[in-house]
């Protein structure tokens, strides 16, 4: 059986195949079975289990980046557009009218501007027989008719789970990126968006309208690049009885957990027990600390690493290619 596959939800990440891994010992079931078992508190319902299970399991996942919840994948950045006919645009409104140029859907979610003094604006529409453009926001500048343009990738989505990249490359220049660059960062190198070309940096945009994780390539982009990642992702809650928690994320911890809670849910219950519910809690935080140890020795971050990059700063040093072609 392959480890990893291309995610039918998230096509450009490949991570863990969603059945239940070798080092993960129950699913959705068994854990409301133990809640709701003599250990736990047969007096709750079910359903309850299930969400306070989710809950836990929610907060072992926010709680640090965990390995088990890795994923690597491709940022793919096709060729812009810079020129091919003209495009004007009307204060107030987000409709772009081309004459000479040949729109198509291919640029949804691509991003549009005119000139260096306005921003990026997200393509959320194309009318390809009239070559008309719906972007994000109103064009607020003084109106333009059959001025130049630029249409290019600037802005990536990753996909609605994920939250944080480890690293990124630029497999053509072979250099590192820069990532989880913020983007006041981005602008005391770049305000008015004037680089472009080979990219170096992967700026935190806001969420998408969707509510997905955005980025800025930087340098904007503007022939075909492909940008290797790994990354962190949130992983959704559990609800069919064959669901379990990621790789290496205990289902007992987030049993213990759940059964703390059951213990004291309902008052009247003869199952109500607060001072088991403090052992089952203290028992918690002992197995999650196991576990962050256990984390570690598979993907160590309570360290910082020092790489050494004799060549400058991440991103902006020469790169492999150039280092090994030039006398250091």
């Amino acid at each position: 059986m392959p480890v990893v596959f291309a995610n039918p939800a998230f096509p450009l990440q490949a991570g863990p195949n969603g059945t239940q891994a070798y080092v993960q010992q129950l699913n959705l079931r068994q854990m409301i079975n133990q809640v709701c078992g003599p250990m736990g508190n047969p007096d709750v319902d079910p359903e309850w289990a299930m969400r306070i299970i989710n809950d836990a399991y929610r907060e072992v996942v926010q709680r640090r980046n965990w390995y088990g919840l890795k994923v690597r994948g491709s940022i793919n950045i096709p060729q812009g557009v810079f020129g091919g006919g003209q495009a004007s645009v009307t204060t107030g409104s987000n409709l772009v009218y081309g004459t000479g140029t040949n729109w198509t859907t291919a640029l949804i979610g691509q991003q549009f501007r005119i000139g260096f003094t306005y921003p990026y604006q997200s393509i959320y529409n194309v009318d390809p027989i009239n070559q008309i453009l719906t972007v994000d926001i109103p064009f607020g500048g003084q109106s333009i008719t059959n001025s130049g343009y630029v249409i290019a990738a600037a802005y990536q989505t990753m996909g609605a789970n994920f939250v944080r990249f480890d690293f990124a490359v630029n497999q053509q220049q072979g250099w590192p990126l820069e990532v989880n660059v913020p983007c006041p960062v981005l602008n005391t190198w770049d305000v008015w968006r004037q680089s472009l070309g080979w990219s170096t940096m992967l700026a935190t945009r806001a969420p998408t309208a969707d509510g997905q994780y955005q980025i800025e390539v930087w340098p904007t982009p503007y022939q075909l690049q492909v940008l290797p990642f790994e990354g962190w992702i949130q992983p959704a809650d559990m609800q069919l009885d064959t669901d379990s928690p990621y790789p290496f994320i205990r289902a007992d911890l987030l049993v213990t957990k759940a059964i703390a809670e059951a213990k004291v849910a309902i008052r009247n219950s003869k199952y109500y027990d607060a001072y088991a519910s403090k052992r089952k809690d203290d028992e918690y935080n002992r197995k999650l600390e196991s576990m962050e140890n256990q984390d570690n020795a598979l993907d160590q971050q309570d360290v910082t690493w020092d790489y050494g990059f004799e060549n400058g700063r991440v991103g902006f040093g020469p790169g492999s290619t150039w280092a090994q072609s030039h006398d250091a």
